[in-house]
């Protein structure tokens, strides 16, 4: 396994996350739109920078790129799916987000012809079918969310092997997963959508309701590593984190790493591009799917979708995601929103009872 970054990252990724965005040019004159986890931004975009200078002095061309290196996510792509083909940029990396799944903003991107799988995938994400059938979202990175188990508060109880193990009522109050509001008289301002979408997709309404029974709270996924294997009363037995922050954990002698049995949730990272505009920006391709982004995306445990680093995933690891039918037949803000609606107010609903049993 590739060495993990120290634990000093834990305090840098909180302040990565405050830093000002600077406002981007007109889409549709960029040759490159990009954003990336908080943990991969900065590796990333020092790649970023040497190619288009490399380009620059080689070729005598200027590849314009705007790269996300703060704490923005949403702007400027949530203008992208309502926008003319003329005024959308060359080249599109993201995480596999609802603002750029719709088909019209697809359409510009999807290649004609065959489209061919690549052969050099990783068989952990082929066998989960990572890659899309269309060939406008290209996967090349990938998210897997893992358990992060207290074995000293199991307390005789077998840790959970599955996500269906999430829903069984001994689990009461003893799990966290990621969400941040400013204090507990607010709605949660961000959570892991993703997540509970993905609950609600396989276990429908009734498991959202165990899930949110078994729930402590969510808070930010940094802070849940550092305390988890802690006296802390704001972890539990089990949270649900990505690979990399459940890595980090401080605590290792009494916290152990688990991957699902039926797999470890992953939310997919790819890039669109457009069919014409394919050669101009073939060197920005070439970086994305080469192995220098891989050993960035190994060494921070968001392992390359293909076979470029030996070792990115441990051996024999499945992956489960919702997949290419349904993103493609769902409205994914819909079915966020409405997995979203069915947890908190069953959370909610559970919390306000707690309080009047014990007025």
């Amino acid at each position: 396994m590739t060495p993990l970054p120290s634990q000093r990252t834990l305090a840098l990724l909180s302040q990565v996350e405050h830093q000002e965005n600077v406002a981007p040019p007109e889409l549709g004159q960029l040759d490159f739109l990009g954003r990336m986890p908080i943990p991969l931004r900065r590796p990333f975009k020092a790649g970023l920078d040497r190619v288009v200078a490399q380009q620059r002095s080689r070729e005598k061309v200027a590849l314009e790129c705007c790269f996300l290196a703060g704490g923005e996510w949403y702007h400027p792509f949530d203008g992208l799916a309502t926008a003319a083909a003329s005024d959308l940029p060359a080249m599109v990396v993201s995480t596999l987000y609802h603002d750029i799944l719709s088909p019209s903003f697809l359409a510009h991107y999807t290649p004609g012809g065959t489209v061919e799988t690549s052969a050099h995938s990783h068989p952990s994400c082929l066998a989960a079918e990572l890659a899309d059938p269309l060939g406008a979202f290209r996967t090349f990175a990938t998210i897997p969310f893992v358990f992060l188990v207290d074995e000293k508060r199991l307390k005789g109880r077998p840790a959970p092997r599955c996500w269906a193990d999430l829903l069984q009522p001994c689990w009461a109050d003893d799990i966290v997963f990621g969400g941040w509001r400013p204090n507990d008289q607010v709605p949660y301002q961000d959570y892991n959508s993703y997540l509970l979408m993905a609950l609600h997709q396989e276990y429908g309404s009734a498991g959202m309701e165990a899930f949110a029974g078994n729930v402590l709270h969510l808070q930010h996924n940094i802070r849940t590593a550092v305390q988890a294997g802690s006296n802390s009363r704001d972890v539990g037995t089990i949270s649900v984190l990505p690979w990399l922050q459940a890595e980090l954990s401080p605590r290792r002698e009494r916290t152990k790493v688990i991957w699902p049995e039926d797999g470890a949730l992953v939310m997919p990272i790819g890039y669109l591009v457009k069919p014409e505009a394919a050669p101009r920006v073939a060197p920005l391709i070439d970086y994305v799917t080469g192995s220098e982004v891989g050993r960035i995306l190994a060494r921070n445990c968001y392992p390359p979708s293909s076979m470029s680093v030996e070792n990115a995933f441990p051996p024999g690891v499945r992956l489960k995601w919702p997949g290419w039918d349904y993103v493609r037949s769902h409205d994914l803000a819909q079915e966020s929103r409405c997995a979203a609606e069915i947890f908190f107010k069953a959370w909610q609903g559970r919390q306000l009872s707690g309080m009047r049993a014990c007025s």
